[in-house]
């Protein structure tokens, strides 16, 4: 039940978004970036999808995938 509702937030998030980016300013970048979070953290199918696109169309998607990955808090060696 918890993952159809994050599904849903998330599309209803990338259905709303282009439609706030109509008003000034950057609302709606933002609000599609987290409703593609909820999505591809819920869905295998999408995240193929995304590193598909990611592969074919690298300069339009890596920006997203940078904004979208987690970063290492201060002070703490990455793992590896």
């Amino acid at each position: 039940m918890k993952k159809v509702l994050l599904m849903a937030i998330g599309w209803l998030l990338l259905v709303i978004g282009p439609l706030v980016g109509l008003l000034p300013g950057p609302g709606g970048i933002p609000i599609v970036a987290a409703g593609l979070i909820l999505i591809l953290s819920q869905s295998y199918t999408a995240r193929k999808i995304f590193v598909r696109l990611e592969r074919r169309f690298p300069r339009v998607i890596g920006p997203l995938h940078r904004f979208m990955r987690r970063r290492q808090p201060q002070g703490k060696p990455a793992d590896g």
